[in-house]
């Protein structure tokens, strides 16, 4: 089987890795470089304590109050595009309680299989670097951290095996010194791990181009088309690549490159800002969530990383110097010793996100061949390998689950029409 993965992210590098290590031919296509989108620079985090849909009770309410601060965690652009109107109106359905519950217990069940994906992509010699410790989530409200146990109830009610600890002001501040005194208390999420996420990516990339695997960077895809029994995916500027089965991989691009063949798929961009600072001595020395203005603190090897913010409707990737000072100001808040050294370096990328907040992971609908594996959210890097594990699964086992079905592309994505797709029959 040769397989044409669209895509050059965290996504579409593990689909790759999953499938070559599978014996698949396989060719990866990305438009710009191997990991320079959304994966340059996230968080990085395998966290199944945030893995819940981003839609549930009470966001509306929540997000309008975020809406009258223009540094707040989410913004949304003024638009008239009507993909995206009619992604907010799906996305207002999908807060009630019964299908945020069902949500919650997919993306449960499927974090579960994240380490053991990681642990096998490095028993396959995927090299990046890793760490284990504990997340914390330091709250300096009672309110906050009452708001954050509840959070904890909610994954347990789900099935959550993991383990949560509540510890008092002077444990936080002995497990994170650069806390603010004011800090009331915080909770600790065990068996949480976090990667590099550039790392990750070019270890990926190094793994398949090792195996012999066709990777192309800087080929963007222009359109796919029927020839045969097979697709032929074209590359603006270049020759076409032929395979038995295409996986999009590719973000918001996706709809775009459905929306010939009839299908329409309900995705949205949504961008996240980070500042990456060299180490100094006196800044934070795990990873941390402020959970009130939706920030994370990560710390690698040789450096800290901030990020946060969700911006619907963005159409670049320029920068704002407000959210970047924003998601900062509230680091230094919540580690008011941390002298931040000059000169970080500031990233934006986009996510994708479903109206539902689960990914799609599966075959399009009434498009024989083509697989998705996009809309990720905040938890790309979180699922990366598994998504791989679960397409491989479905092309070469045709192995179904619950999983599976709970993240079917099927559930939203609709085929209006039989469109000419151009093709040779």
């Amino acid at each position: 089987m040769r397989v044409i993965v669209i895509g050059g992210g965290a996504i579409g590098l593990c689909v790759a890795e999953a499938l070559s290590a599978r014996d698949c031919e396989v060719t990866v296509l990305e438009r710009d470089r191997c990991g320079a989108g959304a994966s340059a620079g996230n968080a990085g985090w395998i966290t199944p304590s945030l893995a819940e849909p981003v839609p549930g009770p009470g966001v509306i309410a929540t997000s309008l109050r975020w809406l009258m601060n223009p540094s707040g965690p989410l913004w949304i652009r003024p638009t008239l595009s009507p993909a995206l109107l009619e992604w907010i109106a799906r996305f207002t359905v999908n807060c009630r309680r019964s299908t945020y519950e069902r949500g919650l217990v997919a993306l449960r069940r499927v974090t579960e299989l994240a380490s053991p994906a990681f642990d096998e992509l490095a028993a396959r010699e995927v090299e990046f670097e890793q760490h284990e410790d504990p997340l914390v989530f330091p709250c300096f409200q009672p309110a906050e951290l009452e708001h954050v146990w509840r959070m904890v109830q909610g994954l347990r009610a789900a099935g959550s095996r993991q383990r949560f600890d509540r510890i008092p002001a002077g444990e936080v501040r002995a497990l994170e010194p650069a806390l603010a005194g004011d800090v009331v208390g915080a909770v600790v999420a065990n068996g949480e791990r976090r990667v590099r996420p550039e790392r990750l990516t070019g270890g990926v990339h190094r793994a398949l181009v090792t195996r012999g695997v066709d990777v192309r960077e800087r080929a963007p895809v222009a359109r796919l088309a029927r020839e045969g029994g097979r697709w032929r995916v074209e590359v603006a500027g270049g020759a076409g690549v032929l395979g038995d089965v295409v996986v999009l991989a590719s973000g918001t691009a996706c709809a775009e490159l459905l929306a010939p063949h009839g299908v329409r798929l309900p995705i949205a961009a949504a961008k996240g800002y980070s500042r990456t600072y060299a180490l100094d001595p006196t800044g934070p020395r795990r990873p941390l969530y402020l959970e009130n203005p939706k920030v994370a603190i990560s710390v690698y090897d040789e450096g800290v990383r901030i990020s946060g913010t969700l911006e619907l409707g963005a159409v670049d990737l320029s920068l704002s110097e407000r959210r970047l000072a924003a998601i900062a100001a509230a680091a230094q808040r919540a580690l008011p010793g941390w002298r931040m050294p000059a000169q970080p370096r500031d990233w934006a990328g986009m996510r994708s996100l479903s109206p539902d907040g689960l990914p799609y992971i599966g075959p399009a609908p009434g498009l024989e061949g083509v697989h998705l594996a996009t809309a990720h959210a905040t938890l790309g890097i979180t699922l990366a390998p598994v998504t791989g594990q679960l397409i491989a699964g479905l092309l070469l086992d045709g192995a179904q689950s619950e999983l599976t079905r709970a993240f079917d592309p099927a559930r939203v994505a609709v085929r209006r029409h039989k469109a000419n797709t151009g093709g040779v029959r």
